[in-house]
């Protein structure tokens, strides 16, 4: 379905619904002016993202010599569908950061890294090799090798007239980086500020903070004048700095609530803590969470309790098989 969600410039969206996934959905945008066009993410690298990605860019005639493809963030959502563009001569552009990093530590290395520290931390093994047979993201991301010219924090992407500005986000990917319109006060927040749900916020291996760069990045966004924002999955909400206050909001309820399991339960791991806490995922308990989700929870459980750590408010026991946690108070 292709959407004209804002007018001058244009700007469409063609919505690529995902069945079976929590996301619900995929918005892919599209910028156009006279002279040049940028389309912003690709979708999933699958039969159904490619059919209804390319049955929207022929309806809105788009001409592909004078078009552009910017990456928000690697996760496979967001880059499956690259090597359509690089096949068809489009110009792919990536933030600094993100492209570094993921160029340093490949998706086999970063889901490596993450499953060590989860066994470390308690996770079943067996639930490990379920993740990985069921795990979209990772079978569906692309070949590895693609082109991309690398754009640093605050430079503006080459579309003539019309200034985008690239920021970087650090905190749901390493280096996700939105990009902001300043002269109509327009921000495309990839996976940074979601309306109808709360990024996932994980550990990554070789970043020691990415909560704290999370919030961070909300704090910096929260200071740019913005009229209307378009998020990467489901609906915009009319207010993002409201949105924002929310997003922060959750995460100091989050790590007030995993503080206090900590507390009520001394020596607890995190596969533990995060059988414990509440998760919205239509009232389902821990046992019957889907193995993908229980996957991303412990990602987040760890992403939160890394943060505690490091802010004094628990302490982190390595000597025995398993991590564990404590709070003195």
């Amino acid at each position: 379905m292709v959407e004209l969600v804002w007018n001058n410039p244009k700007i469409h969206r063609i919505q690529i619904e995902l069945p079976r996934n929590p996301l619900k959905n995929l918005n892919i945008y599209v910028l156009q002016t006279p002279e040049r066009s940028l389309v912003i993410d690709t979708g999933f690298n699958d039969p159904a993202c490619h059919e209804v990605l390319w049955a929207g860019l022929e309806e809105l005639k788009l001409n592909l010599s004078s078009t552009a493809l910017f990456l928000t963030h690697f996760h496979a959502d967001h880059i499956g569908l690259v090597w359509d563009f690089v096949e068809r001569g489009v110009p792919v552009y990536m933030g600094k950061r993100e492209y570094e990093y993921t160029k340093t530590i490949n998706a086999e290395d970063i889901v490596g890294g993450m499953n060590e520290a989860f066994s470390q931390e308690g996770f079943p093994g067996g639930l490990q090799l379920r993740h990985l047979g069921e795990s979209k993201g990772r079978l569906e991301i692309p070949r590895t090798g693609f082109p991309v010219n690398v754009i640093e924090d605050g430079e503006d992407l080459p579309l003539g007239d019309l200034k985008v500005r690239t920021i970087c986000t650090p905190g749901h990917t390493p280096g996700h980086t939105v990009l902001y319109l300043p002269e109509q006060q327009l921000l495309f927040t990839g996976d940074h500020i979601l309306f109808d749900i709360t990024p996932n916020i994980s550990i990554w291996p070789s970043v020691p903070h990415s909560l704290a760069d999370y919030l961070e990045s909300l704090k910096m966004v929260r200071k740019i004048p913005v009229r209307q924002s378009f998020p990467a999955h489901r609906e915009a909400g009319e207010d993002i700095y409201q949105r924002i206050d929310q997003l922060l909001e959750h995460h100091r309820c989050r790590l007030d609530e995993i503080r206090q399991t900590v507390i009520d339960h001394p020596g607890i791991t995190a596969y533990e803590t995060a059988g414990l806490i509440h998760w919205s995922l239509r009232g389902l308990s821990w046992e019957m969470f889907p193995y993908n989700q229980r996957w991303f929870a412990m990602a987040e459980t760890l992403a939160h309790l890394y943060y505690l750590v490091d802010a004094g408010r628990i302490v982190r026991d390595e000597s025995g098989e398993f991590v564990r946690y404590y709070c003195w108070q």
